[in-house]
């Protein structure tokens, strides 16, 4: 028997429903899942989250184990923000919901969304990415 894909709080949950916690910048959490379950994919969805709600990008610290985990987050980061840039407004609700808002919500932001990376350059400064050691 196979035990559910996604847990809130010990009890089984949807995707969507699941994602919809786990992608709020506004709630704690801890995720536990083996490798290539889409960790990283989570966390940068937090983080563009954060951005999307007006949080500084230098008041953010992402920290990994390894170096190559920390450049692979930073590159996910940054590779999104500039796909987000040049997608229609569907395709971008489309990743916003993906990313836990709820269809009107992701329909009303997409405009946020697609200039945030022209408005995060303009800043002059970066998400923080780093290491333990």
């Amino acid at each position: 028997m196979n035990a559910p894909a996604y847990r809130i709080n010990g009890t089984p949950a949807a995707r969507d429903a699941f994602y919809a916690l786990a992608c709020d910048p506004s709630r704690s959490i801890a995720v536990e899942a083996c490798a290539g379950a889409g960790k990283t994919w989570m966390l940068v969805s937090r983080i563009l989250r954060a951005l999307l709600d007006g949080c500084a990008p230098q008041d953010i610290l992402a920290i990994t184990f390894t170096k190559k985990a920390a450049g692979e987050m930073r590159d996910r980061l940054n590779t999104e923000l500039r796909r987000w840039a040049g997608l229609t407004d569907e395709a971008l609700a489309g990743e916003l919901r993906a990313r836990g808002l709820d269809a009107a919500d992701a329909i009303r932001r997409a405009p946020d969304a697609r200039s945030l990376h022209v408005r995060l350059m303009a800043q002059g400064r970066v998400v923080q990415v780093r290491t333990f050691h």
